[in-house]
């Protein structure tokens, strides 16, 4: 087996004498110098297997030494080894992240320190001798290369403690790429199992179809519960513009995309994101990460609705800004008829099924009109806030039988309801009584069916219960 080609660098006499000694009596070639600037000039003619460099030397330092030499592919599986007299000056961390693969105390004993280096030598490492004919930076441009990596990795780091206003930092991110390279339109893909997200920046793009699109390029796109869609979308079902697109992964998962429209330095951008890419990577990460959490405090797990403590909250942002505005919102309470019996007959697996799809009705059904909740058991609830007093009853209708002609698991199921105005309420707590208690009464009046009053007082509400609750005595 041919025998590995050893470089030594160091300004130091009497070290290069014990390192060239320690080798040369093992059979290794060895090629000593003391200067970091004439050991590159070596390197490129010889191509050492090994390199065993000082780290503290006039000029350039070992360190900086490793960078260049790193950044040449010929010695990317090379051995790099740091030495340094003080301990405290440089660690095993900072060898590695500079491209050495290790780092040696000059303060270990003669023989620990020839053991150690015949095992570090001994490692798999060779110079690749058919990559000579690249051709080779200097090696400030390499310096001021890496240098360039870091503020760029920097400023897009920045942007993690921002990641609870996710809009924020996508808006940041697409002004930071902008320093780089013109582009008509820009678009961000964030995926993730409970929510995609589609932040569009221009393209005049119906919102499904630029979603498709980005999708599309994705090897094994992610199938989220939800989507969401930030920004002014068009018409458009068509890609007309050249788009440049970057896929960014951490580790094995794609995490989403950057999509840019007419760019005017491919080439530069291209460079940036590639630069950037482990750390634009973390953002899109952390931004994922941090919205999965916020799904989880927010949402039902069984039905993907929002959980009762997100509806109370939207509820009293509601009322409050109701309140202000002087408009009313609607809130309609519903309840599964006879959930108990699908329970006991079926089991509770067939009962969530059923949960299932009235949740997945309800979601369907309120769109873009407000919000759908699961308030908790087989209580539903939505906030409606963009909708009238003339469509209400209509509305609530058109679900109930949505309901009525759906497929269930095991038969078909109906729901109750209540509906209430917000108008002479000074509580979101006492709007939400009285369609609880608008629901007891279609409950109590037959069941599939809503109760709708839209101006009543909790006085009016306590006289329907009494009446209707007294019926229903003189009935049994």
């Amino acid at each position: 087996m041919l025998l590995k080609k050893i470089l030594i660098v160091d300004d130091s006499k009497f070290w290069r004498f014990v390192l060239e000694n320690i080798f040369k009596s093992h059979g290794y070639e060895v090629i000593v110098t003391e200067d970091a600037t004439k050991a590159i000039e070596i390197a490129l003619k010889e191509y050492p297997d090994v390199i065993i460099s000082d780290y503290n030397m006039p000029g350039i330092s070992g360190l900086q030494l490793c960078l260049y030499l790193r950044s040449i592919p010929a010695f990317e599986n090379a051995g790099i080894a740091v030495l340094t007299g003080s301990d405290d000056v440089i660690n095993q961390f900072w060898a590695e992240h500079s491209g050495a693969n290790k780092f040696i105390s000059k303060l270990l004993t003669k023989d620990e320190l020839e053991r150690v280096l015949l095992e570090f030598v001994n490692g798999d490492f060779r110079a690749n001798k058919n990559e000579k004919s690249m051709v080779v930076n200097n090696i400030y441009d390499v310096l001021e290369q890496k240098m360039r990596k870091e503020i760029l990795n920097r400023e897009v780091l920045s942007l993690i403690q921002f990641a609870r206003d996710e809009y924020f930092v996508i808006k940041e991110l697409k002004e930071f790429l902008k320093n780089f390279s013109s582009f008509d339109s820009i678009a961000f893909l964030l995926i993730s199992p409970v929510a995609g997200r589609v932040y569009n920046f221009g393209f005049n793009l119906q919102r499904e179809f630029l979603k498709n699109y980005l999708v599309r390029i994705l090897e094994k796109p992610t199938e989220p519960a939800n989507w969401n869609y930030v920004g002014e979308f068009g018409a458009e079902i068509f890609v007309k513009e050249e788009i440049t697109h970057f896929v960014m992964k951490y580790g094995e998962n794609e995490l989403g995309i950057i999509a840019a429209s007419n760019v005017s330095d491919r080439r530069n951008l291209s460079k940036v994101i590639y630069d950037a890419n482990e750390s634009v990577s973390l953002l899109f990460n952390t931004l994922n990460t941090f919205t999965e959490f916020k799904v989880a405090s927010t949402v039902d797990g069984l039905t993907g609705l929002f959980n009762k403590k997100e509806l109370l909250r939207f509820l009293e942002e509601t009322h409050n800004l109701s309140k202000y505005n002087k408009k009313p919102y609607y809130v309609a309470m519903f309840d599964l008829d006879n959930f108990k019996k699908i329970n006991d007959t079926y089991g509770h697996l067939v009962g969530d099924e059923v949960l299932k799809i009235l949740g997945k009705i309800l979601k369907e059904a309120v769109g873009d009109k407000g919000i759908a909740g699961r308030y908790g058991g087989e209580e539903f609830t939505l906030i409606l806030t963009k909708i009238g007093r003339d469509e209400v009853v209509n509305f609530i209708e058109e679900i109930l039988q949505k309901v009525r002609t759906a497929e269930f698991p095991h038969r078909k199921c109906t729901v109750s309801c209540g509906v209430v105005s917000s108008e002479n309420y000074q509580s979101p707590t006492e709007v939400l009584k009285a369609a609880d208690e608008l629901l007891y009464i279609a409950k109590k009046s037959g069941k599939d069916r809503a109760m709708h009053m839209f101006l009543p007082t909790d006085k009016e509400i306590k006289e329907i219960i009494g009446i209707t609750q007294a019926e229903h005595q003189a009935q049994t």
